[in-house]
């Protein structure tokens, strides 16, 4: 079994697999950031999809979180590397207790790392605190991941939507991943 908290053995797992993953997080993050935006990753790993985001998007400020310190250290290197330190940021946090203020990220994005989340209820909840209103959330997993856990997490939150959102591959709709976007209440 791969070690997923060393940098090398994770992207040697999931290099090939996760790069559709990424780039079509990437396209749903991008479109749903105003311009001028920030867009958070939880769970963010080595990186990569903070630097693809920052990348395709040089107008916004995009930060990741990691609980892995070996990652955050890693994800630092990649993206002062590719010149992005100037406006983005990885630290190491958990998603049940997100180290962000209310309110400070327009889009949210997190691919394959909800289904280690505990409690997932409450860490659902720190992502709904940290998005601004009107902000989405896209979250990316196995498909035997506990998106009815996350729709039930949001139920009862007033105006939140949830929405189930297609995971294309480069050929064909993707048969291990599925995906779901919570769009918090306007203003």
């Amino acid at each position: 079994m791969p070690d997923y908290t060393s940098p090398d053995g994770y992207q040697r797992s999931t290099g090939v697999f996760f790069t559709a993953l990424h780039h079509r997080a990437a396209r749903h993050a991008s479109a749903a950031a105003p311009r001028g935006g920030a867009a958070l990753d939880v769970g963010c790993g080595p990186g990569r999809l903070v630097r693809l985001l920052a990348r395709r998007r040089p107008d916004l400020r995009v930060e990741g979180v990691d609980v892995t310190p070996q990652m955050v250290d890693h994800a630092a290197r990649l993206l002062a590397d590719a010149g992005l330190a100037d406006r983005t940021r990885v630290i190491r946090g958990d998603a049940a207790a997100l180290p962000f203020a209310d309110a400070s990220f327009d889009v949210v994005t997190s691919t394959m790392s909800f289904h280690h989340w505990q409690p997932l209820a409450g860490s659902v909840h720190e992502v709904l605190r940290v998005l601004r209103p009107g902000g989405s959330a896209y979250l990316y997993d196995v498909g035997a991941a506990p998106f009815d856990g996350v729709r039930r997490a949001v139920a009862d939150v007033p105006g939140v939507a949830f929405d189930r959102v297609l995971v294309r591959g480069y050929v064909l709709p993707s048969l291990l991943y599925r995906g779901a976007r919570l769009r918090a209440p306007a203003g």
